[in-house]
């Protein structure tokens, strides 16, 4: 005669299936002098495969065998990864749902700095800049011009030399500016 925790250890079962058997009469038990109820063993492997259903990897096993219980894996190793069409792992619901309130937040914080003139589009940017550049030109290339109206004693060769310094620089200046990305 063994305890119930003992069978349920031979059988390869839970001490509740067997505590189950036993009290609805699928396993023969007897009431000890010390108040513990014990299985018999001999007949216990008979009537539990008898009595009790079979599931598959669940049920009693053979006396000499034992039980190998699966090793703990983590989260990444019992979920397999989604794979949808892009052959890209699909993330599970609740990584999704945080990342989509994320960007959501991200959204309303650029909608409000555009409301309070904090952003500007790029392209308005942009324009302004071009605005400026032209006009930041057009004021350089005017410098020979003012020079003669200030010093009339320049003679033609003398502004000819100005121009040219000015259209110089400009054209130099033009040539270290970055390149259009578009």
């Amino acid at each position: 005669m063994i305890t119930r925790a003992e069978a349920a250890k031979a059988l390869g079962v839970s001490k509740q299936a067997v505590y189950k058997a036993v009290t609805e009469g699928r396993l023969t038990s007897k009431n000890c002098v010390d108040g513990q109820i014990r299985v018999n063993s001999e007949t216990m492997y008979d009537e539990w495969t008898r009595n009790s259903q079979s599931r598959i990897g669940v049920g009693p096993k053979s006396p000499g065998e034992t039980v190998d219980k699966p090793a703990l894996r983590s989260r990444e190793e019992r979920v397999s990864p989604r794979i949808t069409k892009t052959s890209e792992a699909v993330p599970d619901y609740n990584e999704s749902r945080a990342r989509t309130e994320h960007l959501k937040a991200e959204l309303l914080e650029l909608e409000r700095k555009q409301k309070e003139g904090l952003l500007v589009p790029a392209a308005d940017v942009e324009a302004k800049w071009v605005e400026i550049v032209v006009m930041a030109r057009t004021k350089i290339l005017g410098i020979p011009t003012k020079a003669k109206q200030r010093i009339p004693d320049l003679d033609v060769d003398a502004i000819g030399v100005l121009d040219a310094i000015v259209r110089e620089t400009l054209e130099e200046l033009a040539e270290q500016a970055p390149e259009d990305d578009e």
